[in-house]
């Protein structure tokens, strides 16, 4: 059997129902089998990576401490996991973090980076804000200025230290010197007021909850406040407007009203002043009423009578309603014509 046969009957061996004579070679099937176990452990292991790095974006931020950040680390975007840390470097004194963020989160160029602390343990996260218009850059970096570095505990003991360093043991004393002398010297006294400063501290602690309730109440109803600041503006800015518009409209009535009254009273007084007048004016649109009622029936009549006597004259004439007439002068006399210049031809 030639090598091409046995090979290719070898790797039909690995598709062919076990229960048919296997025609390849054993040992080729072997070997292929192994091959293709290696290629698939690899695909499941290399895809998910390929697929990591198809769906997201590159990019870098800058910080002035680093702060325990590690590789592998969770990326948050407003609190929702969007990606991971890939690497930590260092350039020019500053740490800088490269990380990769999904596709659909798009990075303006105000964004900016924090490194917070996700437990007590000390695991970290990368906490990004989006911000701005544009983008990151060629770079795709968030620069040193728009990134806040972790707070150390070396930060607080460094702070403690200064604080230690910078305290007036003097004031200090001074001050304990001044509570001792208006603290009252009575045990007993003193006692009592500090079971009264228990007592009440013990009410706030019991009213926890309620205290905590009016507080974040409160805050809520800032916040509201604070976001309704722009609509609140306009709508006291809309009511001057109206209160404006009314005070000038109420100005107006008032004025027509005034306008109104000096109308009525100037009528009142033409009146009475000219009642004659008036009258007789009445009187003579009645009679002129009564003459058109009067007429209205003379009217009917001669439209009643004019067709049929239209009618006889265009049956007369034969032209319609003109009438045919031997001389362009008509009944006037040819002398009176000649005498007036109007015909020609005169002896």
């Amino acid at each position: 059997m030639r090598p091409v046969t046995v090979v290719r009957e070898s790797l039909a061996d690995l598709v062919r129902d076990p229960r048919h004579t296997r025609r390849g070679n054993t040992v080729l099937v072997g070997v292929a089998s192994i091959l293709l176990v290696v290629a698939l452990f690899a695909a499941s292991i290399a895809l998910p990576g390929l697929w990591y790095v198809l769906r997201t974006h590159h990019y870098s931020a800058a910080f002035a401490n680093a702060g325990g950040l590690r590789s592998g680390d969770p990326v948050l975007v407003s609190g929702v996991p969007s990606g991971r840390v890939d690497s930590l470097s260092v350039e020019d004194g500053l740490a800088v973090v490269g990380f990769r963020l999904d596709r659909g989160q798009s990075l303006g160029e105000a964004s900016t980076a924090t490194v917070g602390l996700k437990s007590i343990l000390g695991n970290r996260f990368l906490d990004v804000t989006p911000s701005g218009v544009g983008d990151l850059g060629p770079d795709r970096r968030i620069g040193v200025e728009r990134t806040t570095s972790p707070y150390m505990i070396d930060d607080i003991g460094g702070a403690v230290t200064d604080l230690a360093d910078g305290l007036d043991t003097a004031a200090v004393g001074a001050m304990i010197d001044s509570l001792d002398s208006i603290l009252p010297q009575d045990a007993g006294a003193t006692g009592e007021a500090i079971d009264d400063v228990s007592a009440a501290l013990g009410v706030l602690a019991r009213e926890d909850a309620r205290i905590s309730g009016v507080v974040t109440t409160t805050r809520e109803l800032t916040g509201v406040l604070v976001s309704q600041e722009a609509g609140i503006r306009a709508l006291t800015d809309q009511s001057l407007i109206v209160v404006t518009v009314l005070t000038q409209r109420r100005e107006a009535l008032t004025a027509l009203v005034a306008s109104l009254e000096d109308l009525a009273a100037t009528v009142r007084v033409l009146l009475d002043e000219e009642a004659e007048d008036v009258d007789r004016l009445l009187g003579n649109m009645r009679e002129i009423s009564e003459t058109y009622r009067r007429n209205i029936g003379v009217m009917d009549e001669v439209l009643t009578r004019m067709p049929p006597g239209l009618r006889a004259v265009t049956d007369a004439t034969g032209n319609g309603p003109w009438t045919d007439v031997a001389t362009p002068t008509g009944p006037i006399p040819d002398s009176a014509l000649c005498a007036l210049g109007v015909m020609d031809g005169c002896n």
